[in-house]
């Protein structure tokens, strides 16, 4: 199966999303969104993209952890290949 990378980025209208990498430049459609309030922005001046990064990899993490509450016959979890690298 093909490595899969994902991307977290912020869009021109303020949205972080966090999406597959295109490999040939192109935008790919975003499979989280993540909307920031300009109080919360303003409260974390840059920090709000790190914030956004651990939210996202928190769940990432879950969705790929034993507490995640999956279908326990599915093995679609324990595909190493599946799994995918993040990109900042």
């Amino acid at each position: 199966m093909k490595e899969s990378y994902l991307e977290i980025v912020e869009l021109d209208n303020g949205d972080i999303v966090l999406r597959p990498a295109a490999e040939d430049g192109e935008e790919t459609v975003p499979l989280a969104t993540l909307k920031i309030s300009d109080d919360t922005r303003s409260y974390l001046k840059d920090r709000y993209f790190e914030l956004a990064k651990h939210m996202f990899h928190a769940g990432i993490d879950f969705v790929y952890s034993d507490d995640a509450g999956f279908d326990e016959g599915a093995d679609y979890l324990d595909d190493e290949d599946f799994r995918p690298k993040i990109l900042h």
